[in-house]
């Protein structure tokens, strides 16, 4: 199980995501030779538009889009990040509270079980 948790402003979540369908996001994603710095920036994004809604505003697109954003996220911060920046395991996103940034921690630095 991968775990990626957001929080902005009063608005934070849990997003779970099995592995075998995490990886099948991934390697359906990867196949298409995106732009990593696009999508690294689309992900955020998603999860910010996302983080402002209530789960009945969500549709179906908006949940799909979700759960691609958080497993690139979370793949990119355990494979693909420079070695600096890299996070093993789950990770907790931080919206700034300006909204101009998201910090990224390793998920058991910031959230007690």
């Amino acid at each position: 199980m991968i775990t990626v948790y957001y929080k902005s402003g009063t608005a934070q979540w849990k997003y779970e995501l099995e592995e075998d369908e995490h990886a099948y996001i991934i390697k359906n994603l990867l196949e298409e030779n995106p732009d990593i710095d696009e999508l690294f920036d689309d992900s955020l994004e998603i999860l910010r538009d996302v983080s402002a809604m209530d789960e009945d505003e969500m549709d179906e697109e908006d949940q799909i889009d979700q759960t691609v954003a958080v497993s690139f996220l979370w793949h990119y911060f355990n494979n693909l990040s420079a070695s600096e920046d890299r996070i093993q395991g789950d990770l907790a996103l931080i919206e700034d509270e300006d909204g101009a940034g998201v910090t990224v921690l390793p998920a058991g630095d910031v959230v007690e079980e």
